[in-house]
Protein backbone atom coordinates (compact mmCIF):
# COMPACT_ATOMS: atom_id res chain seq x y z
CA UNK A 1 0.00 0.00 0.00
CA UNK A 2 2.87 2.35 0.78
CA UNK A 3 4.36 1.78 -2.68
CA UNK A 4 1.05 2.54 -4.38
CA UNK A 5 0.48 5.65 -2.28
CA UNK A 6 4.00 6.86 -3.01
CA UNK A 7 3.56 6.33 -6.75
CA UNK A 8 0.27 8.21 -6.73
CA UNK A 9 1.74 11.09 -4.69
CA UNK A 10 4.75 11.39 -7.01
CA UNK A 11 2.44 11.29 -10.02
CA UNK A 12 0.29 14.11 -8.64
CA UNK A 13 3.21 16.31 -7.55
CA UNK A 14 5.70 15.71 -10.36
CA UNK A 15 3.39 15.20 -13.33
CA UNK A 16 0.36 17.21 -12.21
CA UNK A 17 -2.01 14.26 -12.68
CA UNK A 18 -5.74 14.59 -12.08
CA UNK A 19 -7.45 12.82 -9.21
CA UNK A 20 -8.74 10.05 -11.48
CA UNK A 21 -5.35 9.49 -13.09
CA UNK A 22 -3.73 9.34 -9.65
CA UNK A 23 -6.39 6.87 -8.49
CA UNK A 24 -5.73 4.70 -11.54
CA UNK A 25 -1.99 4.88 -10.91
CA UNK A 26 -2.59 3.94 -7.26
CA UNK A 27 -4.66 0.90 -8.29
CA UNK A 28 -2.24 -0.31 -10.94
CA UNK A 29 0.91 0.16 -8.85
CA UNK A 30 -0.72 -1.47 -5.81
CA UNK A 31 -1.74 -4.48 -7.89
CA UNK A 32 1.72 -4.72 -9.44
CA UNK A 33 3.41 -4.54 -6.03
CA UNK A 34 1.11 -7.23 -4.62
CA UNK A 35 1.75 -9.55 -7.57
CA UNK A 36 5.51 -8.99 -7.29
CA UNK A 37 5.53 -9.85 -3.58
CA UNK A 38 3.42 -12.96 -4.21
CA UNK A 39 5.78 -14.05 -7.01
CA UNK A 40 8.85 -13.56 -4.81
CA UNK A 41 7.22 -15.51 -1.98
CA UNK A 42 6.34 -18.35 -4.38
CA UNK A 43 9.92 -18.47 -5.68
CA UNK A 44 11.27 -18.56 -2.12
CA UNK A 45 8.96 -21.43 -1.13
CA UNK A 46 9.77 -23.29 -4.34
CA UNK A 47 13.51 -22.88 -3.68
CA UNK A 48 13.17 -24.16 -0.11
CA UNK A 49 11.31 -27.24 -1.31
CA UNK A 50 14.03 -28.00 -3.85
CA UNK A 51 16.71 -27.71 -1.16
CA UNK A 52 14.78 -30.08 1.11
CA UNK A 53 14.38 -32.62 -1.67
CA UNK A 54 18.07 -32.45 -2.54
CA UNK A 55 19.04 -32.79 1.11
CA UNK A 56 16.75 -35.84 1.42
CA UNK A 57 18.41 -37.59 -1.51
CA UNK A 58 21.89 -37.05 -0.09
CA UNK A 59 21.18 -38.74 3.24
Amino acid sequence: MAIALGCAAIGVMAFDLSFWAALLLYSVSGTAATLFVAWRRFRCIEGNEMHRQQAGHRS
